[in-house]
């Protein structure tokens, strides 16, 4: 029986309300099949859009039972949740809700909800909490894989929000993961929680936004820009303040060419927390380098991500190649300067691509727990954005995007680090750091994913 066949039997199995699509000429199917990035991107031969919890068990059971292959889809920005027509999608956009408590300071969150909702939910009763630079980002996803956030040094990770769980089992049963049930899932699931079930909700903690160090929920924004010849310089003058914990600063150098002039630039996307007065002295280093542009303002929590709107559309062939570093070196930025040069000359379809330096001036807050959660010693990474529109240039992207990684991290392997969320390649042992840690976890998938159902990392 083809999976087309098979897939129709779902239908008496679900409710009336869970929708399958299962024509991909179909206008509906095609966009609901779209995601932020086309690389490694295949047809299902249906997806599958639940409204509760009750039809993703069911779905899940019916699936492993005939051995037919599904990935989860939430804000749909993960290259690697596709599959082609031997299998199907669980879109989970229709099953998505936020609910907050404002007294307790907790959210619960459920299925497809994105990053924007949630910030603006919170921030409705004066709240906040571990978030990234991408509105449109499925927030469970985000959080199970570790979360580094816009706020680390106030929050810690968005995988150390996570108070408990709901998730259904590669057996298509429903499990509460809390400090009392299953407290291995809830330790593997902040920071591995791809790895062993599918996650329907999650309880986090959120802050109060005074915290922030501004009376109305706002933190300081800015940018500079100045000419690509000026790296050095630049370079030279951001590594000091990167290290200086006086300041709460944050943010990224990026090594691009802007629109719409598209001239070759470093770009400083600029973060303060605290008195905005503070952001003026902290960044003087770069006022008096006498920028292109030069831009600040005080800016709510919740909008924190709207001027990157452009990078959450969907299409193309985007990634981002993160890799943890222990310290910023200035010769390693330059010679990363030329291999973006080399890549934007070799394939100017690339020229959205931003090789990127993000750097917090204060440690990552660390919770009271333990977790799989490994990476709490990062504060710099090269997390840089690859976009391109010429499939012929698939390889060669990938290759100029591997050499400024490499140059990034230096040549001592036994060092690097890898973000578990942003990669399902290379030794596992740089995502999950001990081999205390990583044991423990390859014993939990074989407790509760021993054929692979949701992935076969760790099993292998």
């Amino acid at each position: 029986m083809s999976v087309q066949s098979q897939i129709q039997l779902l239908d008496s199995i679900v409710a009336q309300d869970c929708e399958i699509l299962a024509d991909p000429a179909d206008a509906k199917f095609q966009e609901y099949s779209k995601r932020w990035s086309d690389i490694d991107r295949q047809i299902p031969a249906a997806i599958v859009l639940p409204q509760r919890e009750e039809d993703i068990a069911k779905i899940v059971k019916w699936a492993t039972g005939s051995s037919i292959p599904f990935v989860v889809k939430g804000g749909g920005h993960s290259t690697w949740s596709t599959v082609g027509n031997h299998g199907f999608v669980i879109d989970l956009t229709r099953f998505s809700a936020v609910e907050v408590d404002a007294t307790a300071r907790t959210a619960t969150l459920r299925g497809g909800v994105v990053q924007k909702e949630l910030a603006v939910r919170l921030a409705e009763v004066g709240l906040f909490t571990a978030l990234g630079n991408g509105n449109t980002v499925g927030v469970i996803g985000y959080l199970l894989g570790g979360g580094s956030a816009l706020t680390n040094s106030i929050t810690g990770y968005g995988s150390d929000q996570i108070i408990s769980a709901r998730l259904v089992t590669a057996k298509g049963e429903v499990v509460e993961v809390t400090d009392d049930l299953h407290s291995d899932l809830l330790w593997a699931i902040r920071g591995a929680g791809h790895f062993f079930g599918l996650v329907t909700q999650l309880v986090i903690k959120t802050y109060p936004v005074s915290l922030l160090g501004s009376d109305n929920g706002t933190f300081w924004l800015g940018s500079f820009v100045f000419p690509l010849e000026r790296a050095k310089d630049v370079a030279s003058a951001m590594k000091p303040l990167m290290n200086d914990g006086r300041y709460a600063t944050s943010g990224l150098m990026m090594i691009m060419a802007p629109p719409p002039a598209r001239r070759p630039s470093i770009v400083i996307a600029a973060r303060y927390t605290g008195d905005p007065v503070g952001a003026q002295i902290a960044y003087k280093p770069l006022y008096e380098l006498g920028p292109l542009i030069a831009n600040g303002s005080q800016v709510p929590i919740q909008n924190a991500s709207d001027g990157r709107e452009a990078i959450g559309a969907k299409g193309d062939f985007k990634r981002f190649g993160i890799v943890g570093l222990h310290s910023f070196e200035v010769d390693r930025f330059l010679q990363c300067v030329d291999v973006w040069k080399e890549l934007i000359a070799e394939c100017p379809d690339a020229i959205n691509t931003a090789f990127n330096s993000q750097w917090d001036s204060r440690p990552v807050k660390r919770p009271e727990f333990d977790s799989a959660m490994s990476l709490h010693d990062i504060r710099y990474w090269q997390n840089n954005l690859i976009w391109h529109t010429n499939p012929n240039n698939r390889k060669a992207v990938d290759e100029f995007n591997d050499r400024s990684l490499v140059i990034m991290r230096g040549q001592n392997e036994e060092e690097w680090v890898d973000y578990q969320n942003g990669t399902r390649e290379g030794p596992i042992e740089r995502r999950f750091r001990g081999k205390e840690m990583l044991e423990r976890l390859r014993q939990l998938k074989k407790l509760w994913d021993p054929t692979g159902v949701f992935t076969t990392q760790l099993l292998k």
